[in-house]
């Protein structure tokens, strides 16, 4: 089963419900939306099935779907509005949210009106509405919630003597886990995905969270202490004093040839892991520290600020009533993409809960999201500089080319300088 077939065949999730999607308030007859996301691969094919769908039952709405531009998108994004030249629809990361919020209209105060009132929706239908607010406004429509959880290969744990319906809740049942896989010749845990520098700095992230450590306060780094320190060294000491794995190894590739028995990814492994034809797990990580935690973000729906015009008034209205018959499909996105949807009624979407999506792992990284073990970075206009500042660092000390003391105290000198930026 590969994704475009997986998505062809779920697509009545969202179906069922488009019928009543649309209310007395048509737009204007073939009336053409740019919506442009920043989704690749299976993401971006969902979005073009659920697309599709809502034309195919309102063909007087075109929508023009442009995706998978990353590198470039937040900078065309930006771009755009200052031409007066920009998509309708757009789709943001939390981390970058704050960042563009100059170019986005309020949704609840555009030249066309309260977009959500437009759309039959109301805050309280979403959950978590305030990550939407930036100074007290909405910005966007939350979309959906990931994160990170553990995967893991049931058929290594039973070589291991583990209980392979049982992941370990405690560090202590968590390292005995990574020692009896070792045992067994296979390779026990890798804490960042492929090994690239993001995904490190990720990992070590929740470690320093699950210490109540904090990355930047008051416009500084915070991290440089000995809860940062505490917490980076255990991650540097996962592959060299402990010998779980080794730095520059691709953990995907290890769990996917069925040499690892525990993957930190994010949820969208869920088709990959599904099409590998493992038999698997899926957990949020342990609670290494103080409290358990694990790396989470989100994705927002939004509105790039138009040149006001009766033109852009028109296709403000045909926007939201393309976003009310998206409201349906909230559920189909879930399960086709394992992100958490952000619409309560999705979640609770009988369909949903009886998808293999759910079984396998929705239902986990859905209940870590209720219960706030899924934690984002902090909401800052130069978090991913801050991001950006501190890689290098984190990356030299997991591969052991640099101490933890000097990879904090450099990473501290450089994050406070983009801080103090003007």
């Amino acid at each position: 089963m590969d994704r475009r077939d997986f998505i062809k065949g779920a697509g009545a999730l969202g179906l069922g419900a488009l019928g009543g999607a649309f209310g007395a308030d048509p737009a204007s007859a073939a009336t053409k939306i740019w919506f442009n996301t920043l989704f690749h691969g299976g993401d971006a094919d969902a979005m073009e099935t659920i697309v599709n769908n809502i034309h195919t039952s309102n063909p007087d709405l075109e929508i023009d779907l442009t995706q998978g531009a990353w590198t470039e998108y937040y900078a065309q994004l930006y771009n755009s509005v200052v031409a007066e030249a920009a998509p309708q629809i757009g789709i943001v990361d939390d981390f970058r949210y704050e960042s563009v919020a100059s170019i986005l209209y309020d949704i609840q105060d555009t030249p066309a009106g309260n977009i959500l009132d437009l759309m039959g929706a109301k805050p309280e239908d979403f959950a978590q509405w305030n990550v939407s607010l930036v100074g007290g406004k909405p910005l966007g429509i939350p979309l959906d919630q990931n994160g990170f959880g553990i995967y893991y290969n049931k058929d290594i744990f039973r070589k291991a003597g583990l209980d392979p319906e049982r992941f370990p809740q405690s560090r202590e049942e968590f390292e005995s886990a990574c020692e009896a896989v070792k045992k067994v010749g296979k390779i026990a845990y890798h804490p960042a995905l492929s090994g690239e520098t993001r995904y490190i700095r990720r990992a070590w992230l929740a470690l320093l969270w699950s210490l109540n450590g904090s990355y930047i306060d008051n416009g500084k780094a915070s991290f440089n202490n000995d809860k940062g320190r505490e917490s980076l060294q255990y991650l540097v000491d996962m592959v060299h004093a402990k010998g779980w794995n080794q730095p520059g190894t691709n953990g995907i590739n290890q769990f996917l040839a069925g040499e690892l028995g525990m993957l930190q990814n994010g949820t969208w492994f869920y088709l990959t892991a599904e099409k590998a034809k493992i038999d698997y797990g899926c957990s949020m990580p342990p609670k290494f520290f103080d409290r358990q935690v694990a790396w989470g973000g989100y994705h927002l729906i939004v509105l790039p600020k138009q040149e006001d015009d009766s033109d852009s008034r028109e296709k403000l209205k045909a926007t939201a009533k393309f976003l009310k018959a998206f409201l349906p499909f909230y559920a189909l996105w879930g399960e086709m993409g394992g992100a958490v949807p952000m619409l309560k009624a999705a979640t609770d979407n009988p369909k949903l809960r009886q998808s293999n999506t759910w079984k396998k792992q929705l239902a986990v990284f859905s209940a870590a999201a209720a219960s706030g073990i899924l934690q984002a970075e902090p909401r800052h206009p130069k978090i991913t500089d801050v991001d950006l500042a501190v890689e290098p660092f984190t990356q030299e000390a997991y591969n052991g080319t640099m101490s933890v003391k000097d990879a904090l105290a450099k990473a501290e000198v450089e994050v406070n300088k983009v801080l103090s930026a003007t």
